[in-house]
């Protein structure tokens, strides 16, 4: 059976670059496809999802393997599930991978017992749809630790966590993007904006701002994720 992976992405510059370890550690079994999301980024840069699709069927692929490349199954990752459920009839099967946190995270855990030294603060994107509570879950894990977490675009926000901090008496933080592409979040909101404001508390930083797709062990889950890839 001619099989291919449709790695699902919001979108973003460079892709094929962000996306080369992974794409290496799939070693070549697979012919690889991408394919954007967000309206904005298919704009600038194409891989149109439906567009895509249409090709990969024109090819004759029979099956379709996609991995959505989501930290949590949100908006952007039930957007890339709709538009896949439109073409069950074309491909003899299609299967879709996990988001990133999913029901098993002890994976997800084992990563951040791996980063932890001490005064750990990760920053994700967060959303306001009942998806937020997987972040939530994922760090209460950590409550006997100092590793705290914040979201961009949704609550616990940045001045949420400053307050837990400094009710800590927590002087110095280390602030690791938990966001797997790089891109203005990590530039402008984390590098910047989140940066500053922690200083101005008197908290000191430090920064270790690689994207989660560069990690080594989060590019396993996911590689890990094929093989439990669920059928639609």
């Amino acid at each position: 059976m001619k099989k291919v992976i449709l790695i699902i992405c919001f979108g973003g510059k460079d892709i094929e670059i962000q996306l080369d370890k992974l794409k290496s550690k799939l070693n070549h079994k697979y012919d690889v496809y991408y394919a954007f999301t967000s309206s904005f980024f298919i704009k600038k840069y194409g891989y149109d999802i439906e567009q895509v699709l249409d090709k990969l069927y024109d090819k004759n692929y029979e099956e379709l393997i996609c991995m959505p490349l989501f930290v949590i199954d949100g908006l952007e990752y039930e957007k890339a599930i709709c538009y896949i459920s439109k073409y069950k009839e074309k491909f003899k099967n299609i299967k879709v991978t996990d988001a990133l946190i999913s029901e098993n995270t002890q994976e997800v855990c084992n990563f951040i017992k791996k980063l932890y030294t001490n005064n750990l603060l990760f920053i994700c994107h967060g959303t306001d749809d009942k998806s937020n509570d997987k972040y939530k879950k994922l760090f209460s894990m950590f409550k006997d630790k100092n590793i705290f977490f914040a979201n961009i675009e949704s609550k616990p926000y940045i001045e949420d966590t400053i307050k837990i901090l400094k009710d800590k008496n927590i002087q110095e933080i280390m602030l690791i993007p938990f966001l797997l592409f790089n891109g203005k979040h990590i530039e402008k909101d984390i590098k910047c904006t989140i940066k500053n404001k922690l200083i101005l508390n008197n908290i000191n930083v430090k920064e270790s701002l690689m994207p989660l797709l560069q990690y080594d062990e989060i590019i396993d889950i996911f590689i890990k994720k094929l093989t439990d890839s669920k059928e639609m």
